[in-house]
């Protein structure tokens, strides 16, 4: 069944909006919402969210948690992350054997002469170095750089503990497919179109009375904004998907969601329990006078954003992506990315791909080898394609000389023996070839098929093209030669002695 809890209540207490990200938030693994919130049941949800929280909400000057390893007595999971007392054991269990989270130390009640101590549990890191979303595959979150979304606390904090699971869902996607993800230019979306397929793709929801029912939920609750209605039409280029925005503090409206700017407070000096103590090195950039100019050449845009993508694709965080552009351009980064694999890297595939753009390694054997066959392959390809244009124009210069002879053969056909005697004595005296005027002697005018000699008087007097094509008229010497297929008397002219070229 699905859990409408908390969208059966009456909605109190409307929520004002999330702060914006210049503080009271923390990067936020992708992957929980990627593969947590989809696949996993409403208290395992709350028990991640709460070590997420415990984890990265508490960072020292380094960007570093403060601490990984988390305390969970029973009444701090009921009483901060909203999971009741008999969804704790279940929700655990789940939590552990998918992944997310690791066992340090088991929970021991108290008894007669033995203290009672606490489960220790902290978030589970992947040593693959790659990112994965199939809850198959998920063996912790993802370590290396980048993927992460910067979620405000107030998300971990009101609604994941109160809400109903399919509310979480929903305003988890419109997080995700907005400030999670980052233009070229470093900034966040602030509206997404997202249909109700799409939805319930990234939701995992089957049912549409639910989702709808959660959507609008959050919608009245303030969580979200519809911003855009979607339109249904018979005809779909007139469609229009709704579009649905993260709702934000009024007095974040003015701002660009991800900022470059840091606050003018320094909020590393904050002692609050809503917000890290300092932001990790790379989350947002200096502030400068300088703006950033942005290049007019469309193009040199375009492949940026093109390799950055790729880059990002291949596990590199963005800020490195566009700094390894900047450094070595777009031919370079296509190259090093072209020749990765067959470099083979077991241990750090980053790293190296890093490192071998940075340096501008040779390319492998292998990449050298592959690009020659294909260099073959192209040579064979162009040289299929010009014989067969060549021998398309053969066969057109056979049609067209078909044709021809088939209508001077009409002519033959409907004229008289004394019009037909005028055409062959006219071809005998025109024959150099003593040979050939005997031959066409013995022909004589009774015949259906007369000579191309014969034929070629026809077209003259007609003013029709002739059979033959002599060297002058040729387009192609080469083809000329091919199509010369003249024949006297049923035999190839070519045989005969004195042919005429």
């Amino acid at each position: 069944m699905p859990d409408t809890t908390s969208l059966q209540r009456p909605i109190e207490n409307a929520f004002p909006g999330f702060e914006p990200l210049t503080a009271n938030y923390l990067y936020c693994p992708n992957q929980f919402f990627d593969v947590c919130l989809p696949h996993c049941s409403r208290g395992t949800v709350r028990i991640v969210a709460y070590l997420l929280r415990e984890t990265l909400g508490w960072l020292d000057k380094q960007g570093n948690p403060r601490r990984q390893d988390i305390s969970a007595s029973y009444s701090d999971l009921i009483r901060h992350a909203g999971v009741s007392r008999g969804a704790i054991g279940p929700a655990l269990q789940q939590a552990v054997q998918l992944r997310f989270i690791e066992c340090q130390q088991t929970a021991q009640a108290k008894a007669a002469g033995v203290s009672g101590q606490s489960a220790i549990y902290r978030l589970r890191w992947s040593t693959r170095g790659e990112y994965v979303t199939d809850p198959n595959l998920f063996d912790g979150f993802y370590a290396g750089e980048g993927y992460r979304t910067p979620v405000p606390n107030r998300f971990f904090d009101r609604v994941i503990p109160i809400e109903s699971l399919s509310v979480i869902k929903v305003v988890g996607a419109v997080m995700r497919q907005t400030i999670g993800y980052q233009n070229q230019f470093e900034g966040r979306r602030q509206t997404c179109p997202l249909s109700y397929r799409r939805l319930q793709q990234f939701t995992n929801l089957s049912d549409r009375a639910t989702l709808a029912q959660a959507i609008r939920h959050a919608q009245q609750v303030g969580y979200i904004d519809c911003v855009q209605a979607g339109e249904f039409a018979a005809d779909k280029s007139q469609q229009q998907t709704a579009s649905y925005a993260v709702r934000w503090l009024t007095s974040a409206a003015s701002r660009d969601i991800g900022s470059k700017t840091r606050p003018e407070v320094d909020q590393s000096k904050i002692p609050t329990r809503n917000g890290s103590e300092t932001p990790p090195a790379n989350r947002f950039k200096n502030p400068t006078s300088k703006e950033k100019t942005i290049s007019n050449d469309s193009k040199q845009q375009v492949a940026a954003t093109e390799c950055v993508r790729l880059l990002t694709n291949a596990g590199l965080d963005e800020f490195t992506a566009r700094k390894l552009w900047q450094q070595r351009g777009s031919e370079v980064v296509r190259q090093q990315l072209d020749g990765l694999d067959a470099r083979q890297p077991s241990a750090n595939r980053v790293g190296m791909l890093r490192k071998a753009i940075e340096e501008n390694w040779p390319a492998p054997a292998a990449v050298l080898q592959r690009e020659l066959q294909r260099q073959r392959r192209e040579q064979h390809r162009e040289q299929a394609k010009r014989d067969q244009q060549q021998a398309a124009q053969v066969n057109q210069l056979k049609q067209e000389r078909t044709n021809r002879k088939q209508r001077l053969l009409r002519e033959w056909g409907s004229a008289d023996s004394h019009q037909r005697q005028c055409w062959l004595d006219e071809a005998i005296e025109q024959e150099p070839s003593e040979s050939l005027k005997t031959i066409l002697q013995r022909q004589g005018i009774e015949t259906d098929a007369p000579a191309v000699q014969v034929l070629d008087v026809i077209a003259e007097e007609r003013q029709l093209p002739p059979v033959t094509m002599h060297a002058e008229r040729a387009r192609d010497h080469d083809l000329l030669a091919v199509t010369e297929g003249d024949f006297v008397s049923g035999q190839p002219a070519g045989q005969l002695t004195g042919h005429r070229s």
